[in-house]
C-alpha cells in the first residue's frame, strides 16, 4: 500500500553554506537603530554621535510614574508604537557590553559627567532655598457635585523662570492677544500620590494639546531646568512631543518627584493662602477613568486671574 520513492544522492559540491554577515555589521545596524530611536522617542535633538547617545543613558535610569496600563501620563508622544519604541531603547541602552564598543563608554561617560557638573551647578533645590515669589495667581475650582468654587492660588518664579511664569499669569487673567484663559478649561488627568495636571486650552477634554498666550498661541522652549521637583505643590509645564510649552500644566502632591528634573520645567508653586495643597489632594484622589486617569465628574477652573503680591 505504500509507493516506495527512488532515492536521491546529494552531492556534496552542490551544498551551499549559509552566508554569515561580519561581526562589524551587526554593531553598526545596532547603532544606525540605536540613533534613529534617540531622535524619535526621545525627541533629542542630533548633534555629534556622543550627545545623541548620553541623553538615553541617563533616562534608563530614571523611574517615570505610568498610568495602569503602562503609559508614560506626562509625555504627549504616548501612543503604543512610540512606547514601544521608548521601551526596545531602554533595553538596549541597559545592555551596555553590546553597544559600549562602537560608541566609545569612556566618550559617553565623559560626556555625562560634564552634563552633570553643568547641571548640579545651576540647580535650584526649593526645599532648601526656594525661588523668590514675584507674582501670584488664582484659580477658581468646581467640582460638579459641588455648588461652590474652591482658590487655589499659585505663587510664580519670575526671575527664575521669567517666561514660562508670564506665560501662565496671561493665561490667568486673560490680557493675551489671542484672549485666551484658562477659564472654562477642566483639570483632565488626576494621578492619585503623584500629580493633577490642567489647562489644556482648546483641548478640554483629552489634554492632547494646548495654547501658550503668544499671539498665535505657539509653544515655546522653556527658559531652564534649573528648579528640582523637591517639593510638593510645584508648577511645572507639561511639555509637547517637540519638548516645548504650551498652556498645560501638572501639580506634584508628593516631595520626591526626582523623575522630572531635567525633564519638565516648574515655574511656580501652590501657596497656601486659598485651599492649598488640601484641594489638590482633593482634585488628586478623585475617581478616575482609566486609561486616561480623566475625573469621572468634571472638575472646571470656573474664573482665574491674577493677585497682587
Amino acid at each position: 500500500s505504500f509507493i516506495a520513492l527512488p532515492k536521491v544522492e546529494s552531492s556534496s559540491s552542490s551544498t551551499t553554506k549559509p552566508l554569515s554577515a561580519p561581526k562589524w555589521t551587526m554593531q553598526v545596524l545596532l547603532l544606525l537603530i540605536c540613533m534613529f530611536l534617540c531622535g524619535s522617542a526621545f525627541n533629542v535633538p542630533s548633534r555629534t554621535e556622543v550627545e545623541v547617545v548620553a541623553p538615553p543613558t541617563k533616562l534608563s535610569d530614571v523611574s517615570v510614574p505610568v498610568f495602569h496600563d503602562g503609559r508614560d501620563p506626562f509625555d504627549e508622544a504616548d501612543d503604543r508604537h512610540t512606547q514601544r519604541r521608548r521601551r526596545f531603547l531602554q533595553r538596549l541602552v541597559s545592555s551596555a557590553g553590546v553597544m559600549a564598543p562602537a560608541f566609545g563608554r569612556r566618550a559617553i561617560a565623559a560626556d555625562g559627567a560634564a552634563d552633570d557638573v553643568d547641571a548640579k551647578a545651576t540647580a535650584i533645590d526649593p526645599s532648601v532655598a526656594p525661588p523668590r515669589v514675584t507674582s501670584k495667581v488664582y484659580l477658581d475650582v468646581k467640582f460638579a457635585k459641588y455648588k461652590e468654587p474652591k482658590r487655589l492660588v499659585i505663587g510664580l518664579f519670575g526671575e527664575a523662570m521669567p517666561r514660562a511664569a508670564e506665560n501662565f499669569a496671561s493665561l490667568c487673567a486673560g490680557d493675551n492677544a489671542g484672549g485666551r484663559s484658562y477659564a472654562g478649561t477642566r483639570f483632565y488627568r488626576a494621578l492619585s500620590g503623584n500629580s493633577i495636571q490642567g489647562g489644556a486650552i482648546g483641548s478640554p477634554n483629552t489634554g492632547r494639546s494646548g495654547l501658550s498666550s503668544l499671539e498665535d498661541g505657539a509653544t515655546f522652549p522653556p527658559d531652564n531646568f534649573d528648579i528640582k521637583h523637591s517639593t510638593q505643590g510645584l508648577v511645572s509645564a507639561v511639555r509637547n512631543p517637540n519638548g516645548e510649552i504650551d498652556s498645560r500644566f501638572f501639580v506634584q502632591t508628593e516631595d520626591d518627584a526626582g523623575w522630572a528634573d531635567g525633564r519638565y520645567a516648574a515655574f511656580g508653586i501652590v501657596l497656601e493662602e486659598g485651599g492649598g495643597m488640601d484641594l489638590v489632594r482633593r482634585i488628586s484622589n478623585v475617581d478616575v477613568q482609566t486609561p486616561q486617569n480623566s475625573p469621572k465628574d468634571p472638575i472646571t477652573i470656573v474664573a482665574c486671574g491674577r493677585l497682587d503680591v
